[in-house]
């Protein structure tokens, strides 16, 4: 989900879905306009594959993106906000879409195209934003696997009003991959501005971007317990903390942790082991965990107080004893702890559990992404999305829900 031009969007998708009456689903972009409104659709990827196959299967990224200024560094006469979404595409295809405000049509510009193989579909799974220190361009981040990171500026006479880099900055292929899942690839699974600086997730790694006309990216951090884990490093997401800004991010496996990172040394600290954390709190053998699917929220609270909501899901041992209020689902290859579950982090790094309770009409099993409510009237409403297939058969399965803020 993203706030944008005063709207709630989120995406949505039909991974391991089995058709009900209505046939097989595309990926669609859904709209909320009014907080006492109805979720609509606001566009329907129905592209089809010459074998009558929906061509793309799920949203792999969304984000709201403002433009200052443009690739040249030249402030713009008025700020330009663009909506920005991808796809999980079958055909190995990497397309940014970009939805036009004025019309409210999306046009689509090829980045990449890859082959996809039977367990590997190439996407982009994230975009950022920064503004380039050294020549003051206003730049969009796509991460995009398994090429790299590609950069864009603002541009009105292009496709989707975004010139994107022909090339990647930086690529997998030139990072270690010795603790790379995904059968041996890396995913770039997230960004984030710290100290006037970008840096972003490459598998389990983080990098800093280095500004200027000819950029380069440096590693600062390599997670040296990575345990057995798909993806990496999650949810950067950057920190006050001592007159400066740390780097906070999740480590997604059997080794789950909350990461404190600070950007100038590498030296990091682990906030939270979140297997041990989930166990005790559950009274559960928690094997797996994946956390800040996406990224991690910012909500301020009325005595002034920033905190850090993050959303989660956890597999547990398939014979654990399920005490009541638990609910867990059999998958088969695991077993999943299907409550909608989320962190609290105060400032001081301590952290809460707390459960979104919902009239859910089927198990919820995950929570992917929180946004505070956009509209003013709507008060202190938090919107709660989510869901995992988990690579198991579902149906009519993705929810979003809303609550108040703590």
């Amino acid at each position: 989900m993203t706030a944008h031009e005063g709207k709630l969007y989120g995406g949505n998708g039909y991974w391991e879905d089995i058709p009900g009456q209505e046939g097989a689903q595309a990926a669609q972009i859904l709209v909320l306009e009014t907080p006492d409104g109805a979720w609509r659709v606001d566009h329907d990827f129905d592209e089809r594959l010459p074998d009558g196959r929906r061509r793309h299967l799920a949203v792999s990224a969304l984000q709201s993106i403002q433009f200052d200024t443009d690739g040249r560094g030249k402030t713009l006469s008025q700020p330009v906000s663009l909506l920005l979404a991808s796809t999980w595409d079958l055909t190995g295809t990497s397309q940014v879409f970009t939805r036009h405000n004025d019309t409210g049509r999306w046009s689509a510009l090829i980045l990449s195209e890859d082959k996809p193989t039977p367990n590997f579909l190439p996407q982009i799974r994230c975009f950022g934003s920064h503004k380039d220190r050294v020549t003051g361009a206003d730049l969009v981040f796509a991460g995009q696997m398994p090429r790299g990171i590609f950069s864009g500026s603002y541009d009105p006479q292009t496709k989707g009003h975004i010139r994107w880099s022909s090339t990647p900055e930086i690529t997998p292929a030139s990072i270690s991959n010795a603790f790379a899942g995904l059968h041996r690839r890396l995913r770039v699974t997230s960004f984030a501005e710290a100290n006037g600086r970008l840096y972003a997730t490459i598998g389990q790694h983080v990098f800093e971007r280095i500004d200027g006309p000819s950029p380069q990216w440096r590693s600062i951090y390599t997670n040296s317990i990575p345990g057995r884990s798909e993806t990496g490093l999650r949810g950067l997401t950057a920190v006050p903390f001592v007159g400066t800004s740390m780097l906070l991010a999740t480590v997604e496996g059997t080794a789950a942790r909350v990461l404190r990172i600070n950007p100038e040394t590498g030296e990091n600290i682990t906030e939270l082991d979140l297997c041990a954390f989930l166990s005790q709190s559950w009274r559960m053998d928690v094997r797996y965990v994946i956390a800040a699917y996406n990224d991690m929220t910012s909500v301020s609270l009325p005595e002034g107080e920033n905190v850090l909501l993050i959303g989660l899901m956890a597999f547990v041992a398939k014979k654990t004893p399920v005490p009541a209020g638990h609910h867990v689902v059999d998958i088969g290859y695991g077993v999943v702890e299907a409550g909608a579950w989320y962190l609290l982090r105060w400032p001081d790094g301590h952290y809460m559990l707390r459960q979104l309770a919902a009239p859910f009409p089927q198990a919820p099993v995950a929570i992917r992404a929180i946004k505070c409510s956009p509209f003013p009237e709507d008060g202190n409403s938090l919107y709660f999305a989510g869901y995992d297939a988990n690579k198991a058969s579902a149906h009519n399965s993705a929810w979003i829900a809303r609550a108040q803020r703590i």
